[in-house]
């Protein structure tokens, strides 16, 4: 499995299809949702991690919830986990300030495997996501898209 070290990652062919629609998802569990392209899949959503998919991009979300974690102790997270994928080419490092959320996040390839690892913690809770998304070759804006859509709302 990709990535077995660090946290349940999918590993698929890639193959090419056209992206149109896009839909929103919710992990109720821990108040976040986030679009996705229609032909997603859920495949595992339970209080341990949320993942989806379709042929081109796989996404796993896993919780931390620590009310001590701090945006730099996400960078550090981020930045030791890249080292310790071994990527064979990072493209972009950077903070990442979405909706409720900020963090940090890293876009890299290892293997022919293309994948932003990004961690964000939720800035009105103790809610902190390890967030993976893996995609084909052509299919980064997707992914990016993806990240940056993730939103924080109350559970009810």
């Amino acid at each position: 499995m990709l990535f077995k070290s660090c946290l349940p990652v999918f590993f698929f062919a890639c193959t090419l299809a056209s992206l149109s629609a896009q839909t929103d998802m919710h992990w109720d569990t821990h108040g976040v949702a986030f679009t996705v392209p229609d032909n997603f899949t859920i495949t595992t959503n339970n209080a341990e991690e949320y993942s989806a998919e379709n042929d081109n991009i796989a996404l796993s979300i896993i919780p931390v919830q620590d009310e001590n974690v701090t945006k730099e102790h996400l960078a550090e997270a981020v930045t030791e986990m890249a080292k310790g994928l071994d990527y064979d080419v990072i493209s972009k490092a950077a903070e990442a300030s979405i909706d409720d959320f900020e963090g940090y996040y890293v876009v890299g390839k290892k293997d022919g495997v293309n994948a932003i690892v990004m961690a964000i913690l939720d800035t009105e809770s103790s809610t902190n996501l390890l967030v993976v998304i893996v995609f084909a070759n052509g299919f980064e804006k997707a992914a990016e898209n993806i990240a940056n859509s993730f939103q924080a709302y109350d559970e009810k």
